[in-house]
């Protein structure tokens, strides 16, 4: 590709030379002028035919191709150079054939058009070969999905200038909201196929978007950030409310805002589907989240805080279990996050989102996210008391508030699986020599009957550390550091046994 000048340069001369001093050398002096035409009638009849074949068979790969993945390839196919130059190159080879069969009838030893002739002629068939090898590769699932993520970087990179019209920042728009929608649509039709490379792709672009366009973000003219025609008539806005489309142009967020709605749409498409595609759309959204912090952008952080708070939405509704065990993971580091970059709001933000979809979770019976949240809630209040957070007290009294009383024996051992995490940060407050907070803790179980403190108390304490299923988190919710040990006893200590009567 960078010398490719250089073989342009070279062809025309060797035409050059074809056309005048080689032309003797290639064609001797044919006596036969009738020989000579019909050969040159031939040529032209295979051109045609190699013509019609090279677009028919394209046609028909395209036509697949969009067919399986998304009718954006027909029009990423007719806009690339390489093709609509070759399909050019043939048809000329198609023109000047037929245009030397006419000049036998005013010249009769053309040679120079015979020696052109066989130059385009040899060339046509040369190049089938290549252009075939480059066409199957162009339509390949991620030679797609570049090309889709290539024409929305140009369509950022193209308005960096800050002098612009209204008329083209409208015309980048539609072409970046084309090429963004179609991720979704390859997606959910990998989906379908059970094609995971493929969606991995889809939402792998997606994230380079989005942390690319957090990057030149800054460099934008404010004209980029209208909300013009073609984004109100964008099927992910169309049915957005006025007031709302105002607040996101307010903020400049409609790009990210699109792109999070792909993650959403596949998610939902994703659900009781693909549990690893449920996982990647977590990650990837909480490195999004990651990456506006790290810029300041509170109003990004904010959107992607929604958007988690979405997914765990339909996760309850669709009752898919696994994929909501790995989003609040997820969900949970960006709150982490958050409180490593002194965003103590945005981690009390999440704390009270993950308490109030633990509450849905269990009207709904879905009592293991309830264990979930309250799991990655412990660690999140852990996580808050090892960077001594003034924002402490308040994680650890939504933790304190996140179980419900037992209502039946599953329900029990719900509320159980919650006690555990509970009792691991009072064990931790107990070795740190915080006293006072692991006291809070007992003051909210101390009504709990003997009988389950003791199961719980057997149960920290013999858990291994390594699960003994598989799963994408790989960690066990209730094992205990040998070192804490010691500590969870003695809390335990502070729960008096029932009094056994007398005999009689």
């Amino acid at each position: 590709m960078k010398y490719r000048w250089v073989v342009w340069v070279g062809l025309l001369v060797l035409v050059g030379w074809l056309l005048g001093p080689g032309a003797g050398w290639i064609i001797p002096r044919i006596q036969q002028q009738d020989s000579l035409a019909g050969f040159v009638g031939t040529l032209a009849e295979v051109l045609a035919g190699v013509l019609g074949f090279t677009i028919s068979a394209v046609a028909i790969v395209v036509q697949l191709s969009a067919e399986r993945f998304s009718p954006k390839v027909t029009e990423l196919f007719l806009r690339e150079r390489v093709n609509w130059l070759t399909i050019l190159f043939l048809i000329l080879a198609n023109l000047i054939s037929v245009w030397t069969t006419l000049a036998f009838a005013f010249d009769p030893m053309p040679f120079g058009l015979v020696a052109l002739n066989l130059c385009l002629g040899s060339l046509s068939f040369i190049i089938l070969i290549p252009y075939f090898i480059f066409v199957l590769d162009f339509l390949q699932p991620s030679s797609i999905i570049q090309n889709l993520e290539r024409q929305v970087r140009q369509g950022i990179m193209q308005k960096l200038s800050k002098i612009t019209s209204l008329q083209a920042i409208q015309r980048n728009h539609r072409h970046c909201l084309s090429a963004l929608g179609e991720f979704r649509s390859i997606a959910i039709s990998a989906l379908q196929q059970r094609d995971q490379a493929i969606i991995l792709g889809c939402l792998e672009s997606l994230r380079d978007l989005a942390i690319f366009y957090g990057e030149h973000k800054s460099q934008l003219p404010d004209l980029w950030f209208r909300l013009t025609p073609a984004v109100y008539k964008d099927p992910d806005f169309i049915s957005v409310d006025a007031v709302k489309l105002r607040e996101i142009e307010k903020q400049k967020l409609w790009l990210e805002v699109k792109i999070l709605r792909q993650y959403q749409g596949i998610l939902a498409n994703s659900l009781l589907v693909s549990a690893e595609t449920c996982t990647l759309v977590g990650i990837y959204t909480r490195e999004i989240g990651e990456q506006a912090l790290d810029l300041g952008q509170a109003s990004l952080v904010h959107l992607t805080v929604k958007f988690f708070n979405t997914y765990l939405r339909a996760v309850i509704n669709q009752r898919d279990i696994r994929a909501g065990y790995n989003i609040i993971k997820q969900y949970r580091l960006l709150a982490e996050q958050a409180l490593l970059q002194g965003c103590d709001d945005i981690a009390i933000e999440i704390a009270q989102h993950f308490r109030y979809y633990s509450l849905i979770a269990h009207k709904t019976h879905l009592y293991f996210l309830c264990e979930v949240f309250a799991y990655d809630l412990g660690h999140l209040v852990r996580t808050c008391a090892q960077l001594a957070e003034p924002t402490h007290r308040q994680l650890l009294d939504i933790f304190l508030k996140v179980d419900q009383d037992p209502e039946s024996e599953q329900q029990e051992q719900s509320s159980r699986g919650v006690r555990k995490s509970q009792v691991k940060l009072a064990a931790y407050y107990l070795s740190r020599g915080d006293k006072q907070w692991a006291e809070l803790i007992f003051q909210d179980m101390h009504h709990e009957p003997y009988s389950r403190v003791q199961v719980i108390c057997e149960e920290l304490l013999t858990t291994g550390e390594d699960f003994w299923e598989f799963t994408d988190r790989g960690e066990s919710f209730y094992y205990l550091e040998p070192e804490l040990h010691p500590y969870v006893q003695e809390f335990f200590s502070w729960f008096v046994p029932p009094v056994t009567p007398p005999p009689g």
